[in-house]
């Protein structure tokens, strides 16, 4: 699995789970953001990813953030 702002490069490598991130420099984060947004940002994209590993999936699938 694969957290990026460059799912097509995921893709290339063979990932089959990939999640869209914020920027290619904060793919996790986003520090124009207040500290607790941020950090409530953070927090969601990890549950997604979470969720994510627990979803069967048969072909490379990319998810967006819930963000």
């Amino acid at each position: 699995m694969f957290v990026t702002a460059l799912p097509t490069i995921a893709q290339m490598v063979g990932a089959n789970r990939i999640l869209r991130g914020v920027a290619i420099t904060h793919p996790t984060g986003d520090p124009s953001l207040p500290p607790d947004e941020e950090h409530e940002m953070r927090v969601s994209l990890v549950r997604r990813a979470l969720e994510m590993l627990g979803t069967e999936v048969e072909a490379r699938t990319v998810w967006e953030s819930t963000s």
